[in-house]
């Protein structure tokens, strides 16, 4: 069986495949298609010109460490149910993670529709999401809420930046990120909106609807109390779900999930709490080049990764433990089985809230 990126003639085909095996709605399938696909990558497994696998790569621009990155959300992770159970998506995987070790990518990340998917191949959980659901009730006008227009988007890329900035790993919210926002809020009915008082920009947030629902994201304000009873009143007798954003307390779910892809690419983004140097043997039968024996030299500007012949005694980690590590998140177990790794400061927290 061949693994081959198309290469964007073959839409219609790829099309009609999203369609017979997702249940998004037609609206967003077509937002999808119109604004994702041209940009994406999509890895198809097929037998002669027959499509049986595939998985879209999203390319978007992630801040971790010092520097952002293009890095790839696997998305539309698919088989056609006569070859399931095959091996297929085990290949498709395996392939585009070391396409994107190659490429010097230090991580890919994923929402699963069901952790056991992915538990297999190093993925593990590297962010929650805190979710809200209230109901919409008058609390009276303050200021006013309106669709963006592109002319502000620079204003609020730099509005978001303020609240992203204390999150380790984020999506960087520059204009092509906003206009695609946007245009996913409107496949749903709804915009990406913004509240402001005398002309000063005081929150943002995207919306979409379902039914008498209304499902909200990207919830930010300089005060956020005023702005969720502004929410609320915006949506008089609907049921409000608020995902992130600093609106809301709300309880944590796990959503997100991580793998890393080239270890070596971490030196731009880990830090040391103190100078340290240990040796450990990393376990991933995925990727060869982060399987092996690496010597870790850091200190509190950097970390410094290299690979080492497999010689003399050393612990040994998984590399979904590694991740867990490296993203500070539900890494308690790990640092005691491995006290050395307690010096890395960890990349995240994390703040990841694209659906697609």
């Amino acid at each position: 069986m061949d693994m081959i990126y198309e290469n964007k003639d073959r839409k219609e085909e790829i099309f009609q495949m999203y369609q017979e095996i997702f249940e998004d709605p037609e609206a967003f399938t077509e937002y999808y298609f119109e604004e994702i696909y041209e940009d994406n990558r999509v890895l198809l497994a097929q037998e002669g010109e027959e499509i049986r696998g595939m998985i879209h790569l999203n390319p978007y621009r992630v801040n971790a460490g010092k520097r952002e990155w293009t890095l790839h959300y696997i998305v539309a992770v698919a088989v056609r149910e006569q070859y399931r159970r095959q091996g297929i998506m085990a290949h498709m995987l395996k392939r585009c993670l070391n396409d994107m070790a190659q490429a010097g990518e230090p991580f890919t990340y994923l929402m699963p529709a069901d952790r056991a998917y992915y538990e297999p191949f190093g993925f593990v959980f590297v962010m929650d999401w805190m979710e809200e659901q209230l109901e919409g009730k008058k609390t009276g006008f303050r200021g006013e809420i309106s669709p963006a227009v592109e002319e502000e988007y620079d204003r609020i890329s730099g509005f978001l930046e303020t609240f992203l900035k204390k999150f380790g790993v984020y999506t960087v919210p520059d204009q092509k990120y906003l206009r695609r926002t946007e245009k996913e809020s409107g496949s749903s009915g709804g915009n990406l909106m913004t509240w402001k008082q005398e002309g000063s920009l005081r929150g943002v947030f995207a919306e979409g609807y379902e039914d008498d629902s209304a499902f909200l994201r990207w919830a930010f304000s300089d005060d956020p109390e005023e702005m969720l009873r502004q929410i609320r009143n915006r949506f008089q007798g609907k049921k409000i779900e608020i995902t992130g954003g600093n609106v809301i307390q709300g309880r944590p779910v796990p959503k997100i999930m991580a793998r890393i892809t080239c270890l070596k690419s971490w030196e731009e983004i880990l830090r040391g709490r103190r100078d340290f140097s240990f040796r450990i043997r990393i376990k991933d039968p995925l990727i060869p080049q982060n399987n092996g024996m690496f010597l870790f030299d850091g200190n509190s500007e950097r970390v410094n990764i290299k690979k080492e012949k497999e010689d003399g005694d050393a612990e040994t980690i998984l590399i979904e433990d590694l991740t867990r590590v490296f993203f500070g998140y539900d890494a308690e177990k790990v640092l005691t089985e491995h006290l050395c790794l307690r010096d890395i400061i960890p990349a995240g927290p994390v703040y990841i809230s694209e659906e697609v």
